[in-house]
């Protein structure tokens, strides 16, 4: 939880629906699907439809930007559970 009572996915999730910079945008979207995947892993009492719908959103903004869906040198996010 950060100091304005955020928790730490949805604040790297804002950064890189805020990003203007075409430059650092990549480096935030995945800052974000790193955190929502840290997040759902270490508590259980989530809102795992937030979460699902976050990463759902941030597959669009890399879609929209233009970055590449699959990128040979990353591993992509895994699903949070199977029925998400």
């Amino acid at each position: 939880m950060s100091k304005d009572g955020q928790p730490e996915w949805q604040q790297a999730y804002q950064a890189a629906l805020l990003e203007v910079d075409p430059a650092k945008l990549g480096d935030r979207i995945l800052a974000a699907y790193a955190a929502i995947h840290e997040a759902a892993k270490n508590n259980s009492d989530l809102d795992h439809e937030s979460l699902s719908d976050a990463l759902s959103n941030l597959r669009v903004l890399r879609r929209e930007a233009g970055l590449p869906a699959n990128d040979p040198n990353e591993k992509g996010p895994e699903p949070l559970a199977p029925d998400l």
